[in-house]
């Protein structure tokens, strides 16, 4: 049997004199090492003796491949050569771990169910670890969701069972490790299929689970969420297309995400959750969503809308007050030069509001010369922060500003950022460096002059 490497304090005569930090404890070197990735860590084994497996004790295992996902995105005929060797990377990086615990394990690559044995495999090695925090992010090219089908589905039968799992059922090198899910606080999973039965498993088999985030799952139908028990503050729920009803009733989650089709969204008894972030069907206003979260709008602090279309009936919608309300952030479409003064109604519901944030997302933004409008004024007391991302140009871009510019007394600072918010990995060309510079031109033209004294225009 080969014998597992033993890790002791060094001798004077292995070192050069002034190689003070070899001279510094296991512990300290191996805290040392974890701040560095993954890679760079492995590659210290080449030093001497000494260090040849102080890096297997890290705690955090952090599997980024994020030149290669760059590369895969220019030319997907890369991921069948690529696939094999990132799995090679893991699976070798598993076997040489001697770490008795695992702070955190992330697995960031696009791997769908073909991977399967490998994936339930690192799952079921960082669970026997006591992982504390665990992510499966294995989107699509690094950045897109696929189609459910072709999803990996987490094992979570094998997972309810790992209080009898040994790490020798995956590598006969590891000594037996029984633990369980007990440790798990965090867990993160895109384009992994979570059943309501894994969801439940997950909330009744891990006592400290504070935040859970799913994307892209296609099993998902209901999910129920209930019981002052359960230690769950964060819940992110996106592109699950197939669910149909989420219920969240007391329980103390301060945070809750939902981004996908319209539902049946019920929520009850949630005295600490303070902050959401909605988006329900094509214009993200659908399915009366003020409506379904009455219950606490008196109470939240941060408000996030998606709005992938504006509806034009938006700007005579009855938004409802939110007198608590500290910061509100607007995904919107950009089409055209619609409008955006439609969204101060919105605006005038949150008499508290601190910062503000719109962030357009370029479906056919287009200039055109027309009249500045201008909507009705409403002074804000409070507001000191805003901040426009995805500044495109448009008389309604500039508009929006100038409403600020002449309604927030307290206004201190605002923020242009006229870069497009397109996909990360997507390719940026000369075309689209030129459509910023543009931006960045017609901002400074539009609002430089119009700015008061005293209020910062920094424009990225």
């Amino acid at each position: 049997m080969r014998k597992r490497a033993r890790l002791t304090e060094p001798t004077k005569d292995e070192f050069d004199p002034e190689d003070y930090i070899s001279l510094l404890p296991d512990d300290i070197l191996v805290s040392i090492l974890s701040r560095l990735t993954l890679k760079e860590a492995t590659v210290t084994s080449k030093l001497s003796r000494r260090w040849r497996y102080l890096w297997t004790q890290v705690a955090g295992l952090d599997f980024d491949a994020n030149d290669t996902l760059d590369r895969i995105a220019a030319d997907p005929k890369l991921r069948s050569s690529e696939r094999p060797k990132y799995i090679n990377w893991v699976n070798r990086v598993v076997r040489q771990h001697r770490g008795p615990k695992l702070d955190a394990v992330r697995i960031c690559f696009d791997l769908d169910k073909s991977s399967k044995c490998a994936i339930d495999n690192w799952v079921k090695f960082a669970i026997a670890k006591g992982v504390q925090k665990l992510e499966l992010d294995l989107l699509e090219n690094g950045e897109t969701l696929r189609q459910p089908t072709r999803n990996y589905s987490f094992p979570y039968k094998q997972m309810s069972q790992c209080k009898r799992f040994s790490l020798k059922n995956v590598y006969s090198d590891f000594a037996p490790m029984q633990t369980g899910l007990k440790c798990l606080k965090a867990l993160s999973l895109k384009c992994v299929n979570v059943s309501e039965e894994a969801l439940n498993c997950f909330l009744s088999s891990c006592p400290v689970l504070k935040y859970i985030s799913i994307h892209g799952s296609g099993d998902l139908v209901n999910v129920k969420v209930s019981g002052l028990s359960l230690m769950l503050k964060y819940l992110e729920i996106v592109f699950c297309l197939g669910i149909e009803t989420i219920e969240i009733s007391n329980v103390n989650l301060v945070s809750f995400s939902y981004l996908g089709p319209g539902i049946n969204l019920i929520i009850k008894d949630v005295p600490m959750l303070d902050e959401i972030s909605i988006g329900e069907g094509y214009s993200g206003l659908e399915n009366n969503v003020f409506g379904q979260l009455s219950c606490c709008l008196y109470q939240l602090e941060v408000l996030t809308l998606d709005i992938y279309r504006p509806e034009e009936n938006i700007k005579i919608f009855a938004f409802p007050e939110l007198p608590k309300l500290k910061q509100l952030i607007l995904k919107v479409g950009a089409w055209n030069d619609d409008s955006l003064l439609e969204f101060t109604s919105l605006i005038k519901a949150c008499p508290n509001l601190n910062r503000f944030v719109l962030q357009l997302i370029w479906m056919s933004p287009s200039k055109r010369r027309r009249k500045v409008l201008k909507a009705a004024k409403c002074s804000h007391q409070f507001l000191k922060l805003v901040e426009i991302v995805g500044y495109y140009g448009r008389t309604s871009d500039a508009e929006l500003v100038l409403y600020f510019i002449e309604n927030a007394v307290a206004l201190q600072k605002i923020i242009i950022d006229p870069r497009n918010q397109i996909l990360e990995r997507s390719p940026i060309g000369i075309d689209q460096i030129k459509k910023e510079e543009s931006a960045r031109k017609r901002a400074k033209k539009q609002l430089e002059a119009k700015k008061p004294p005293g209020v910062q225009l920094l424009i990225l």
